[in-house]
């Protein structure tokens, strides 16, 4: 059974310890920034992040009320600084998000857990968070695989690839994966 809940300052110490771990480092942002940045979302924003303008909420998923992974979602529209190449996957009537995943509990990896967490959270997103939500960007880095194979057995579909912009994986080679929400 998987659930989902929002980042509180009860999972703190089990985020920075996963944020902490190689296979997170590997291709997860783990600047103090970030760190800083859920830090102050967990704690109910009562403080401004200069973390990307404190723009991300970040959730909790768990399997059978084990926590295992962690995701970061943010709201993009066409007035925001995102590269060029998203502008034309964006629904003009509808909302956007931009989504990140990683399984952080290494006792979760390789357990084929993570594409039906990634659907099973667009779908609690959808119908509990967002129900105007129709667009979902997602951007592995080019070097990350099994990322990619994940969420394209997630539904998203890799539509082109561009250089990150901006932050901590600035300059490097990244993939672009949407996936479209029929309403």
């Amino acid at each position: 059974m998987l659930s989902f809940e929002s980042v509180s300052s009860q999972h703190l110490t089990m985020l920075m310890n996963w944020l902490d771990s190689p296979h997170v480092q590997e291709f997860w942002d783990n600047s103090l920034e970030h760190r800083e940045d859920i830090n102050i979302f967990a704690n109910g924003r009562k403080v401004e992040s200069t973390y990307f303008e404190g723009i991300f909420s970040y959730w909790i998923g768990k399997y059978e009320d084990i926590p295992f992974c962690l995701l970061m979602t943010s709201p993009i529209s066409e007035g925001d600084d995102i590269p060029s190449i998203w502008m034309e996957f964006l629904s003009k009537t509808e909302k956007n998000f931009s989504i990140d995943f990683c399984i952080g509990n290494m006792s979760f990896l390789g357990k084929g857990l993570a594409a039906n967490a990634l659907n099973n959270f667009i779908t609690f997103f959808n119908s509990k968070i967002e129900p105007k939500a129709r667009v979902f960007l997602i951007d592995p880095d080019e070097k990350n695989p099994r990322a990619k194979r994940v969420y394209m057995k997630a539904g998203f579909k890799q539509v082109g690839s561009f250089k990150m912009p901006s932050g901590y994986f600035s300059g490097q080679s990244t993939s672009l994966m949407v996936k479209v929400i029929e309403h």
